[in-house]
């Protein structure tokens, strides 16, 4: 029967149109920006960092030009965070410094 609970869960429900749960919906969206991300990230690569090795060209086989606002936001995102983790490890310390990159964003 439709919709009855079992082991104490009911069955996630499914869209008619796509075939796809709630959940998955949410999660190829957030992939989707994910992968929008990316695309952006190796269009700086490419465009400010001609003459540095390419970390993104493993993951965008197909580069694409971006709008020069979206190219200048994420340079300006990664000078940033470079300017303040060169700032930090510069900082004298007794203690070994350690630098996470959590990923968020």
């Amino acid at each position: 029967m439709e919709g009855q609970i079992k082991n104490g869960r009911r069955p996630a429900k499914v869209s008619k149109s796509s075939g796809l749960t709630k959940a998955q919906k949410t999660d190829d969206s957030i992939m989707g920006t994910n992968n929008s991300s990316i695309v952006s990230k190796r269009s700086v690569e490419r465009l400010y960092f001609p003459n540095e090795p390419h970390f993104f060209r493993y993951f965008v086989k197909k580069p694409l030009r971006r709008s020069p606002l979206i190219n200048r936001g994420y340079w300006l995102r990664m000078k940033a965070i470079d300017h303040v983790v060169k700032q930090f490890l510069e900082q004298k310390s007794d203690k070994q410094k350690v630098v996470i990159n959590l990923g968020c964003g």
